[in-house]
């Protein structure tokens, strides 16, 4: 009997080899099957259905104006819908939370502006984290903001508002689109350095906020040269000079913040559109290049012309390190103009 059993043993162990190599194939193939549809989506077939964009603000703003152009134009190239989404409300944070929550498969977006790298410093605890929840997808713009008088107010020139500010400490008022927002950053950044004391007047989006100051409600905006052009032109309101360093193509009479006697001021407004975290590299590879493609198209440049904006541009990888070079920026303007949620 011990002679039999050892020609048996191999006998034995050759069905039961077979079984787990043919079960680890199974389920190697198993998971290459299953495993890429996103990127197998991205190379080809992505998007299949409609593509959400969600824009932290109301329409009618610059981000709005930016997050309609880009998804028209990506609607045609796609052939499938891209549909703009507006949920207003808390700096940006609502938007940013329901993005934040969304599935990472490529059919949510956001477009953040300089707010998403504020309110770190302005809230203790955020329902999401700022950097780590989210990846950069694509630079969709940049643009100047202009500093805006109501007609109410007695002042010409940047110099004479702030003396007027000076005479009187926490009288004046001046609006923005809501706690964190590029108009909130913008203002604030200006008393700072102006060394004055004003109201700030939070609103949900900058089409209110502008609303009231052609009314005379409020004192002061600056928020995006577009759409408020026109209007100025028609003098439904005083404006007085431009944020960034060079003057703005749209309005080129403007001063700039540092010619009109604030040295040192720079700002402009930046929207960037971010994806979920869990989002496959293949897919914000795809929205990349499908996004750069459009801003270096003549006609886009034309358009952004025409908005007094600038056509933006950069890898994913450039942008997180951007983002992350913005948040420690504007922790710094936190802290030093004392800005806080009103």
């Amino acid at each position: 009997m011990r002679a039999l059993s050892l020609p048996l043993r191999p006998a034995r162990r050759a069905p039961l080899r077979r079984f787990l190599i043919a079960a680890a194939l199974a389920a190697g193939l198993g998971c290459m099957a299953g495993a890429p549809a996103s990127a197998q989506e991205a190379g080809g077939a992505y998007p299949s259905r409609p593509v959400k964009l969600i824009v932290p603000f109301p329409p009618g703003g610059a981000a709005d104006t930016f997050a309609r152009f880009i998804s028209d134009r990506l609607s045609q190239t796609w052939h499938q819908p891209m549909i703009v989404d507006n949920r207003p409300g808390g700096g940006g944070i609502v938007a940013t939370q329901v993005a934040a929550k969304s599935p990472g498969d490529g059919y949510t977006l956001l477009i953040v502006t300089v707010g998403h790298a504020v309110n770190p410093h302005l809230y203790a605890k955020l329902p999401y984290d700022t950097e780590k929840d989210f990846v950069p997808v694509a630079r969709v713009a940049s643009m100047p903001n202009m500093l805006m008088l109501s007609n109410a107010v007695p002042a010409r020139t940047v110099g004479e508002l702030i003396a007027l500010a000076r005479s009187q400490p926490a009288k004046l008022t001046y609006a923005s689109a809501g706690n964190a927002t590029t108009s909130h950053v913008a203002a604030a950044l200006f008393t700072s350095l102006a060394k004055i004391d004003m109201v700030h007047v939070p609103y949900k989006g900058s089409a209110p906020a502008f609303t009231d100051l052609m009314g005379g409600q409020v004192d002061m905006l600056i928020d995006p040269v577009v759409p408020a052009a026109q209007q100025a032109k028609q003098g439904r309101f005083r404006p007085l000079a431009v944020t960034t360093t060079k003057r703005s193509p749209l309005m080129p009479e403007l001063p700039t913040m540092a010619e009109a006697g604030v040295p040192g001021y720079d700002f402009a407004a930046w929207f960037i559109v971010l994806a979920p975290a869990a989002t496959p590299p293949a897919i914000v590879r795809k929205l990349n290049e499908d996004i750069e493609r459009l801003m270096s198209q003549p006609d886009t440049e034309a358009k952004y012309v025409t908005l007094g904006a600038e056509t933006g541009h950069g890898t994913p990888e450039q942008l997180r390190a951007f983002i992350a070079s913005e948040i420690a920026r504007y922790g710094k303007v936190v802290r030093e103009t004392g800005m806080k949620v009103e």
